[in-house]
């Protein structure tokens, strides 16, 4: 494979497409930050706040780190308009609320960080040098989020049966945004940057590695992870690889934007 050295070496339609994604992976990665950091503080055990910040720090320092190289892209698609209009930031789904407790943070650890990471690592197989310099230290600190969410999993599913159930039904509701990120088909902006080299799958690949990876964290549940799952893929951007705008609130997105 024919390494990339520079943003010109790309054509105007992949560079769009990798703008997209890096604002998309940077974007959901801040938020996931914020997320984590909320809990600093509100964890079961004294660890568990520790773990928690750790995570928070990673994540806001990846989200930054990606952030680098998404400036160097003509197509960068963030100006002025992000402290103002939600339409311009292209996060997750699950993670326009706070969690509602310890149980979301869990499932957003075992299955939206590791969608990153399955994403992460199909870039550092790939050929985009300004990328792939970058990422293996990125890559490093996600082995500790990894271990941290099968744990916490395990953990769960073997506590209370309501702790169960709350634990199936908070993996229940974030699984369909897992795999609706990957997108249709068609028009789904991963297989033009595996096209383009600069990910070393496409979609289907993308999303059969997220569904082999989560599920031995899974086994202990009742969620059986299957990329059969009935998405109605009118109203899904493939620049935000997602449905419908950010629903922060008001206080959320100041501190997103940093206005507080």
């Amino acid at each position: 494979m024919t390494a990339i050295a520079n943003p010109e070496e790309l054509a105007a339609e992949a560079r769009q497409s990798l703008a997209n994604w890096l604002t998309a992976m940077s974007d959901t990665k801040h938020l996931l930050g914020l997320r984590y950091a909320e809990w600093c503080t509100g964890a079961p055990e004294l660890e568990a706040d520790i773990a928690a910040s750790a995570m928070a720090q990673f994540e806001l320092g990846h989200a930054r780190i990606l952030r680098g190289v998404l400036g160097d892209l003509p197509e960068d698609p963030r100006d002025a308009s992000r402290d103002t209009d939600r339409r311009t930031w292209f996060s997750i789904g699950a993670l326009d609320r706070p969690f509602a407790d310890w149980v979301d943070l869990v499932v957003s650890n075992a299955l939206v960080d590791t969608l990153l990471t399955v994403n992460l690592r199909s870039a550092l197989a790939g050929s985009y040098r300004p990328l792939t310099q970058r990422l293996r230290k990125v890559l490093a600190e996600e082995e500790y989020h990894s271990v941290h969410a099968g744990a916490w999993v395990r953990r769960l599913a073997a506590g209370p049966a309501a702790t169960g159930e709350r634990l199936n039904e908070a993996i229940a509701g974030v699984w369909p945004q897992c795999i609706a990120w990957f997108g249709p088909d068609s028009g789904n902006g991963l297989d033009e940057l595996h096209d383009a080299g600069v990910l070393a799958a496409g979609a289907a690949g993308l999303r059969d590695r997220f569904i082999e990876t989560v599920s031995p964290m899974l086994e202990d549940t009742s969620m059986r992870p299957a990329a059969a799952v009935d998405i109605d893929w009118d109203g899904w951007n493939n620049a935000s690889r997602r449905h419908g705008v950010p629903e922060f609130d008001d206080v959320c997105f100041a501190m997103i934007t940093g206005a507080c």
